[in-house]
């Protein structure tokens, strides 16, 4: 459902904030649903029915964006009658875009072959073993190869979506429909599918379990490794040789890399100097930031702020 209702709200707010600046312009995207069965209702896999507009075999229309969302699209391809018709689809489309495991539906058609691409994390390595021709992404939020767009799970459709109104649109009407959904301006398409907290919630045990989760939400505290030990309750050396084990990473790349995703999120969303960031993420200093910034994402933060973050003036 959330593979379907997420990129018709990101057009949906769309048109309402185009309409709110300019009331004589006409609605930017017309969103056809394009049913695939004989009925007239889509049953979603939580329940919900969502009614099509028209029936594959039937349209005719004009297709701008084209879009596969996820779910057991991967089925369709033993109807051999129905992959000709989505190829058709495909081939009048301008661009082709794909929610989570929508991806199977573009790779049974045959254009992905030979190019990058990437579906939810569960379903990367499936995808790659079904079709060793397609160079699957499997850390990254979307993926872009000419007017081909494949993405991650379920709201990684909206980090597409706001990437594909920006590139219609522009960035400040792409900004608008973030924040009117409440989520990150614009996750850029090869950022990872999982923030280093997440990435590790499902190893960590016991007091670990704790940990990890209260130093993501308390990264301007002291956060040095003797800290850290003492919180879980373990010798320091001890605290050392198993925190690798659960993290790939050292307490300290672990407290910096999480400190520089913090950065990223306050550098998309606010106005903020990179004085303030700098303490507000426990770097304590801007040059201190500016570093390990650079060190694990290749650009300066002003940098990163001027791809990604708000407009001067628009905090």
């Amino acid at each position: 459902m959330l593979d379907l209702a997420a990129p018709l709200e990101v057009f949906h707010l769309a048109n309402l904030n185009l309409a709110a600046a300019d009331r004589k312009r006409g609605i930017a995207y017309d969103v056809t649903l394009i049913g695939v069965g004989s009925s007239e209702l889509i049953q979603t896999g939580c329940g919900v029915p969502v009614a099509v507009s028209q029936n594959i075999q039937d349209f005719r229309g004009r297709i701008d964006t084209l879009i596969v969302p996820g779910g057991e699209a991967w089925r369709l391809k033993d109807d051999e009658l129905l992959m000709k018709r989505c190829s058709r689809l495909v081939e009048r489309a301008g661009r082709v875009a794909s929610v989570c495991t929508g991806a199977f539906l573009l790779a049974d058609i045959g254009i992905l072959n030979g190019k990058a691409a990437t579906t939810h994390w569960r379903a990367c390595n499936i995808l790659q073993k079904r079709f060793p021709d397609i160079d699957v992404q499997e850390d990254a939020l979307f993926v872009q190869q000419g007017k081909l767009f494949t993405s991650a799970g379920s709201t990684a459709g909206i980090d597409l979506m706001l990437h594909l109104v920006q590139q219609d649109y522009g960035r400040e009407l792409a900004m608008r429909v973030a924040r009117d959904l409440v989520v990150f301006l614009h996750r850029p398409g090869g950022q990872s599918q999982f923030s280093e907290t997440l990435r590790n919630q499902c190893t960590a045990t016991g007091s670990m379990a704790d940990l990890l989760p209260w130093i993501a939400n308390n990264l301007a505290d002291d956060l040095r490794v003797e800290v850290l030990a003492d919180r879980c309750n373990m010798s320091l050396r001890n605290f050392i040789r198993q925190f690798p084990k659960i993290t790939g990473k050292t307490p300290a790349k672990y407290v910096e890399t999480l400190r520089v995703e913090a950065v990223k999120r306050h550098l998309e969303q606010s106005n903020e100097s990179l004085e303030e960031i700098a303490k507000l993420t426990g770097f304590g200093s801007a040059d201190a930031m500016r570093r390990s910034f650079l060190r694990i994402t290749g650009v300066n933060p002003s940098h990163y702020a001027s791809t990604f973050g708000m407009p001067a003036g628009d905090g």
